[in-house]
């Protein structure tokens, strides 16, 4: 039993539910640090993969039982800081009784702003570090080491500048008594712990500061489920009681019920076997060459492994990617797969694929689909009442009552209920920015390292994304590099530079975590030079391997290649009504793709005026969430593969943004699209003649037999041909120039023969000998380069250094864009996209009342409530209402108005206290005309918005600013 004044030290407290002021319950500090670590010991035991496990025990001669022994001793030392003058003046009642027991402090230091710079994690830092010194004969560097773990509990590695700061402020850390108290419970810790029978491997050996984020991440764990008073009850004030501890941790983790560690069953070796078992083969059916060869790759990976698999559209690069990262992880002990696509469309759509799957191993698993619209897919939301999503709570330093929360404890509860616990499920379904997140300076990334590095991660689409987006890419393939953590990405073909640069990113971090030097830019253009050029297609590189990245060609398989009518017409449309109203004599499914959705709504407008008798549907991003999983389902139904389509029409057209390009398994007879980048193009046209249908295609129109690709937006009267110039917003103008080079002479596409030729040719930057082209070119290339590095540049303000092996968290991540619960800001920086906001839409009836959206399938046109809250089930349908308003009316010279119009135009209390819906922006929209089919509009700012659930949102801008598309 601790000393009475060490027993006086209070770590948590709660204020009763009337007044807020009297506090009634409190947690001892010696008891909430025997609960962190009874939980940290069960995290171990029951939850941590073995492959952290076994990278966390790796430089402490492979000994697991010491690597536990050292989190729970930093579990249960991790709050010792608490002991100090700045955190318990914060209590007035509890600050006497310690004051009763010798703890002398000032109670003005209350209402000083200095006390930030002795937080409670900042005290155990410096109390952990001199401990580890003084009696664990560890170097200073090494105790600074170990120590940065609990300082860096809060989710914010600890800043040198305010330890400097701090270090001599004995007012606000306490010396005499305090010093004793914060000895006593560190020594106290170490006996109940064993650490000192490892203090001497820590004296000898060094944790790489990868290892150290991990450990970090599990104490954060371990620290907020014990934090979380329905599990781990507060006492009454002044009351010790004495208690079995051991029952209490038990109790505790059972409530939590977290699920067990992911320990499938051995996959079957046999290839074939594997996939009939897994994806339901037909009979007869065997995997494809690519598929065969991926898994083969994983089979024989006795380490970490970067693979890239490159081949065609619609070849099953998903089922093969499934397929390896099972054997992957059940060879590496892997915790899980999270897999990374490239928007929420393209996300909702492989959940159900990947659910499938889940339930097909013989292992139970928890799954999880990561993306900020996550709550409005039908089938998760069935799925997050189970005990996985409990909301825990936060190790927080201010008292707190059940109504009143300060925002740390809003960040904690979002992160581990939900989206935000959610990336530690087994299998993780997320949109590209939960992966590349953990290349983001932000607080509580740590967890975000845990969640990835435990896992085997696929990275699909890997050819969608930007030059930016690519820097953080490869930031995180550095780090899950340096974790042992083995990667997939897929692509239909990538430009040899991106495969250089992301094979190169992966071997840097495995280099530096084992403490060798980065390789001389020689070296590594030799090391690499295997990735370089065309490298034939289908192709798996394969990169971590103690040699050079080596690549396996599977063979193409016996299906004939697609020849592509490549045609160009005019950027008018009369042009475009030309040509569909041939192509659609005897019917048809047709896709138009614009590459601004001004573009997408203008062309559909034109385009039911010329043909009244067909439908056009539109498809582009600027719709209800609601209404954007509805318009994906029906291009599904529609234009899915034969066995998913319910009813395709004779004769349709879809105009749609690049929405439709990628990822969704949709087939068209005919394709119109404008000019893109080459591989963007080739991805286009993986939805044109995407599945057979009849012998021949025979179930198709006569005259779309042969699948055509006709390119569109660019005036081809001029050398070179000239593209529209929204474009230049969208895809930098060097490779549409390049792309319009590489295709210039061409009227065919030999699909799969021509993709990796294309794609590399466009990226490479040789000259095309083009008569009347060099200067444009010359000119579009320079550019590039100076946007390229102004780019890398930018990413680098937010990003996450590299792997520093010796060093500790000490400015680990110094700079940030504030707590993982701002999904909003973090994808902004991830992604280079600018300022916009997220409103969620209501609409107002003739007598002003406020009511969901008529349209909506589910429970559209229902009153919302003046005086009370919403039901749960009312606010989750409002929140399927979320709209993301576009860059172009939100520029920083007019968002502020903006948000102060919505604010003040809403004007319903009550929502803004209802735990879903509080602090949202509502944008009201009201009837134009009378009748079932009348769009809606609003006035925000200048700008005139007008939303129709067929259409989506448009915008009639206002004198302030342009429209971008």
């Amino acid at each position: 039993m601790p000393s009475p004044r060490a027993r006086s030290v209070w770590a948590k407290s709660r204020t009763d539910e009337v007044s807020h002021v009297e506090v009634v319950e409190w947690l001892p500090l010696h008891q909430h640090l025997d609960d962190t670590a009874g939980v940290a010991g069960l995290l171990w035991d029951e939850w941590v993969p073995t492959h952290i496990r076994r990278t966390l025990a790796a430089p402490l001669g492979g000994d697991e039982n010491a690597a536990r022994t050292l989190l729970v001793f930093l579990a249960a030392v991790h709050d010792v800081g608490k002991a100090s003058p700045a955190f318990a003046v914060q209590v007035p009642v509890l600050a006497d009784t310690m004051r009763s027991a010798g703890l002398h402090l000032n109670a003005a230091l209350r209402d000083t702003d200095d006390r930030r710079l002795a937080r409670h994690e900042i005290v155990s830092f410096f109390a952990l570090s001199e401990w580890l010194l003084q009696k664990g004969s560890l170097s200073r560097v090494a105790a600074n080491r170990i120590a940065s773990v609990v300082g860096a509990h809060h989710g914010a590695s600890p800043r040198r500048d305010i330890l400097a700061q701090a270090i001599n402020r004995d007012d606000l850390i306490g010396t005499g008594p305090w010093a004793e108290v914060r000895d006593e419970l560190l020594e106290r810790a170490a006996e109940r712990s064993g650490v000192a029978d490892i203090l001497p491997l820590l004296a000898t050996n060094s944790i790489a500061q990868p290892g150290l984020v991990l450990l970090t991440a599990l104490v954060i764990m371990a620290d907020w489920i014990a934090s979380n008073d329905d599990y781990f009850p507060l006492f009454p004030v002044g009351e010790v009681p004495t208690i079995d501890q051991t029952s209490r941790t038990d109790a505790g983790w059972a409530a939590v019920d977290l699920p067990g560690r992911w320990q499938p069953d051995t996959p079957p070796a046999a290839v074939d076997q594997l996939f009939a078992e897994r994806f339901e083969l037909p009979p007869g059916a065997t995997p494809r060459g690519a598929q065969a060869a991926l898994v083969g790759i994983a089979q024989d990976a006795n380490e970490p492994r970067l693979l890239i698999l490159e081949a065609g559209m619609g070849t099953g690069k998903t089922e093969a990617a499934l397929a390896a990262a099972e054997v992957l992880a059940h060879r590496s002990g892997a915790g899980g797969v999270f897999i990374a696509l490239p928007t929420m469309a393209t996300t909702d759509s492989m959940f159900a694929r990947v659910l499938a799957w889940g339930e097909r191993l013989t292992t139970g698993s928890s799954v999880f689909l990561a993306h900020s619209k996550a709550s409005l897919n039908p089938t998760f939301r069935r799925m997050t009442g189970r005990a996985f999503y409990r909301s825990l709570a936060v190790d927080a330093g201010a008292p707190t009552s059940r109504r009143r929360t300060i925002a740390e404890e809003v960040v904690a509860h979002r992160w581990l209920s939900d989206r935000k616990r959610g990336p530690l499920a087994h299998l993780v379904i997320g949109t590209i920015d939960q992966a590349l997140f953990l290349s983001l300076r932000s607080k509580h990334s740590m967890l975000r390292h845990l969640a990835l590095a435990s896992k085997v991660v696929v990275i699909d689409e890997a050819h969608a994304y930007s030059i930016y987006m690519s820097a953080y890419l490869d930031r995180a393939l550095h780090w899950l590099g340096a974790h042992g953590t083995s990667v997939i990405i897929l692509s239909a073909t990538l430009p040899a530079e991106r495969r250089q640069r992301m094979a190169r990113a992966y071997e840097t971090g495995q280099r530096l975590a084992r403490g060798e030097r980065t390789l001389p830019e020689g070296e590594a253009a030799a090391r690499y030079a295997g990735l370089a050029g065309d490298i034939g297609y289908p192709v798996i590189s394969v990169a971590g391997d103690t040699g050079p990245p080596s690549t396996v060609h599977p063979g193409r398989d016996e299906a004939t290649p697609v020849i592509l009518t490549l045609d160009r017409i005019d950027d008018s449309p009369e042009q475009l009504v030309a040509t569909l109203r041939g192509a659609l004599a005897d019917g048809g499914c047709v896709a138009v793709i614009r590459n601004t959705v001004g573009r997408v709504q203008e062309t559909a407008r034109m385009l039911r005026t010329a043909f009244p008798h067909i439908d056009v549907i539109v498809a582009h991003s600027r719709y209800l969430a609601a209404d954007r999983m509805r318009k994906d389902a029906e291009l599904l139904d529609a234009f899915g593969s034969p066995r998913r389509s319910t009813g395709r029409p004779r004769a349709c057209i879809v105009v749609a943004s690049q929405v439709i390009e990628q990822s969704l398994d949709i087939d068209f007879d005919l394709m119109v699209t404008d000019l893109a980048p080459i591989d963007l193009l080739l991805q286009r046209s993986g939805r044109l003649h995407r599945h057979p249908r009849g012998a021949g295609q025979s179930e198709r129109p006569a005259a779309l037999r042969t699948p055509r690709l006709v390119i569109t937006g660019v005036d081809w009267t001029t050398t070179p041909p000239e593209h529209d110039r929204s474009y230049g917003k969208i895809y930098h103008p060097h490779v549409l120039l390049r792309t319009l080079a590489e295709l210039a002479g061409r009227d065919t596409l030999t699909i799969p023969d021509d993709i990796a030729p294309l794609v590399q040719r466009v990226y490479d930057g040789e000259g095309y000998g083009l008569p009347g082209w060099d200067e444009a070119l010359t000119a579009a290339r320079e550019s590039f380069e100076r946007g390229r590095e102004l780019t890398e540049h930018e990413a680098d303000g937010f990003r996450l250094g590299e792997v520093r092996a010796t060093k500790s968290l000490l400015d680990w991540a110094p700079v940030g864009v504030g707590a993982l619960n701002d999904d909003a800001q973090a994808t902004a920086s991830v992604r280079d996209s600018g300022e916009s906001l997220e409103v969620l839409v209501l609409t107002r009836n003739a007598d002003g009342q406020y009511t969901t959206p008529p349209w909506l399938v589910t429970d559209g046109g229902v009153p919302l409530p003046h005086n009370e809250l919403p039901s749960d089930a009312l606010a989750r349908v409002i929140l399927g209402t979320a709209l993301r308003l576009p860059e172009s009316i939100c520029r920083p010279r007019e968002i502020d108005a903006h948000i102060e119009q919505l604010e003040r135009s809403f004007d319903l209390p009550a929502w803004h206290t209802h735990r879903l819906l509080g602090g949202e922006l509502v944008l009201v929209l009201d009837r134009v005309h009378p009748g079932d089919d009348s769009p809606y509009r609003a006035t925000l700012g200048t700008h005139t918005l007008t939303y129709h659930h067929s259409t989506g949102l448009e915008i009639a801008y206002g004198s302030a600013t342009r429209p971008q598309g």
